[in-house]
């Protein structure tokens, strides 16, 4: 009978703590009503001045991208009737137009960066047309855009004569998994690679191909075509 009563005592011990830490809360809440107030008031004031600037800014992207759009439209339309003259009076005015808009980062100042690049690239201004491109990749780095533009960095290289920068862009794209024209600049890596008497990594580059999701027939038949002439030549095993 005794431990019963002492298992009834240490119950009724526990109901009173947890009537006692209730109690506390309930007071603490009661005394500091106001100031959870403001805080909840605070945090709900942040969420919807986040919503709005997000709102906001996805409608300025938005805007932007249809200036972008709309000199971009301006420039190439009924351009195969056009006389050289005319084409490049209107490159000139795209590029005056686009200026404002290479200053902005994410994907409104890479767009912009991209047509600017093209535009040199069409005037073989290949200086110009990679720093163009080299920009834009920056500033859309880790996503399929940058893919693009370094492959189309490596090009303005070669044209250049660059050969050891054209690399280093090629061989960047040939990293990208999701990108659909790895292949092709892997092959072109290779290429350069052997150019330059690397006939090892040459293969390496070569070799990388056949594994690819994105191979293409064409670039990997070419590879592999390579890799014959260079095991037949002695220049690798």
């Amino acid at each position: 009978m005794a431990e019963n009563v002492v298992k009834m005592n240490t119950n009724l011990s526990d109901k009173e703590k947890k009537a006692s830490a209730s109690k506390r809360l309930s007071d603490f809440l009661s005394n500091n009503r106001i100031a959870l107030l403001v805080v909840l008031c605070l945090v709900v004031l942040g969420f919807i001045a986040y919503a709005v600037s997000l709102s906001v800014h996805s409608a300025s992207v938005k805007k932007n991208l249809d200036v972008i759009e709309t000199i971009e439209f301006s420039l190439t339309k009924d351009a195969s009737e056009l006389e050289e003259s005319a084409i490049s009076a209107r490159q000139d005015t795209a590029l005056s137009n686009l200026d404002p808009y290479l200053k902005k980062g994410g994907i409104v100042g890479a767009r912009a960066d991209m047509l600017a690049a093209d535009i040199h690239m069409q005037r073989k201004d290949w200086n110009a047309a990679r720093s163009l491109w080299l920009d834009a990749a920056a500033k859309r780095k880790g996503t399929y855009l940058a893919s693009v533009c370094n492959f189309n960095a490596a090009s303005c290289s070669e044209e250049l004569g660059d050969v050891e920068a054209a690399l280093e862009y090629y061989a960047k794209v040939c990293d990208d998994k999701d990108f659909v024209d790895r292949s092709r600049a892997c092959f072109n890596a290779g290429r350069i690679k052997e150019s330059l008497g690397d006939f090892e990594g040459a293969a390496d580059f070569y070799g990388r191909i056949a594994s690819f999701e994105y191979s293409g027939d064409t670039w990997n038949d070419l590879a592999q075509t390579r890799l014959v002439f260079l095991r037949a030549e002695g220049k690798i095993q």
